[in-house]
């Protein structure tokens, strides 16, 4: 487990927050944005594991604003190894029995996925009453984890369903997303590989830690909603692979070669998010566009990119 520094005494800063899966892509840069805002955090990582045998890490007992940002499967992995899906349900689990234990009541803010949990004949753009009907394990599960949160009475429920995040060192590993395997491609000379032809929804890494900080700085309202909080967070804009493509072309600044592959059998059809209630909510929109972002996730990942303009 690891501290960073917190904010003056009696303020908003100074409330206690830990972050389950600090070492991920989320976890990092939420990490870096809290310690940016003056708020003291604690983070557990495979490494430093928020259990400790039995029991939940002393440190979370006293946390009033609980991130879960872990996540050790991906979409295509939890279609292949169902029983890692299922590990990562029962990670959350185990952490929410832990909690049982507090004098207060945590606020748990779970990462969930705007694009595995709605039902696909409910037809996009989706809001968050929209029916949910996942067609894979990776958004069955998420939804499992949804339902665990909000059955835990002794916490106060947030679940923010994520779009499509992407952002500098984002990697580029089997599964991990469409943008830093482009821009890997990128870096190398390659041809991008376009699986299938749906439209997605992309946000930027930065503008989603804006909303989890935001939710913390909501934390006392949000705990007093007499039901659970569930916000989506993207860009509610739908962006098609062939744009994406002009997208990183322009980012890139030279025409990229393209190879064409099928949709594979866990890929979603269209879609993006409604994203109003968050802006009502805890005033929140997404402000990073993909012209911006893709610039800078180029030039993160050491490929040419154009200056922005």
């Amino acid at each position: 487990m690891t501290s960073s520094r917190g904010g003056a005494a009696g303020s908003p800063a100074a409330a206690r927050v830990a972050v389950v899966g600090g070492s991920g892509f989320i976890g990092r840069n939420l990490r870096a944005a809290l310690d940016a805002a003056g708020v003291r955090t604690c983070s557990f990582t495979r490494q430093r594991p928020f259990m400790q045998g039995d029991r939940v890490h002393r440190a979370l007992l006293r946390s009033h604003t609980v991130f879960y940002v872990a996540g050790g499967v991906t979409p295509a992995r939890a279609e292949r190894e169902p029983r890692l899906a299922a590990q990562d349900y029962w990670n959350l689990q185990l952490l929410l029995w832990g909690l049982r234990g507090t004098a207060h009541r945590p606020l748990v803010v779970l990462a969930s996925s705007g694009g595995t949990v709605y039902d696909p004949d409910a037809g996009a753009p989706y809001r968050e009453d929209a029916p949910t009907r996942p067609v894979t394990a990776y958004g069955t599960m998420k939804l499992a984890q949804e339902r665990a949160l909000v059955s835990a009475e002794w916490a106060a429920p947030v679940i923010l369903r994520l779009a499509n995040v992407y952002g500098p060192g984002q990697p580029a590993g089997a599964g991990f997303g469409v943008v830093p395997h482009w821009a890997a491609a990128v870096r190398a000379g390659r041809a991008l590989t376009l699986i299938g032809r749906a439209r997605r929804d992309y946000v930027h890494v930065a503008d989603v830690c804006a909303a989890l900080l935001a939710v913390h700085r909501r934390a006392d309202r949000l705990r007093a909603a007499p039901g659970p909080t569930t916000l989506n967070v993207g860009s509610g804009v739908p962006t098609s692979l062939d744009e994406l493509h002009r997208h990183f072309e322009r980012a890139a600044g030279r025409a990229l070669d393209v190879r064409r592959e099928p949709a594979r059998s866990f890929d979603r059809s269209d879609v993006w998010l409604d994203v109003t209630a968050a802006r009502r909510e805890i005033g929140w929109r997404a402000r990073i566009g993909l012209a911006d972002g893709l610039t800078g996730t180029l030039a993160a990942a050491g490929a040419p990119a154009r200056m922005p303009s």
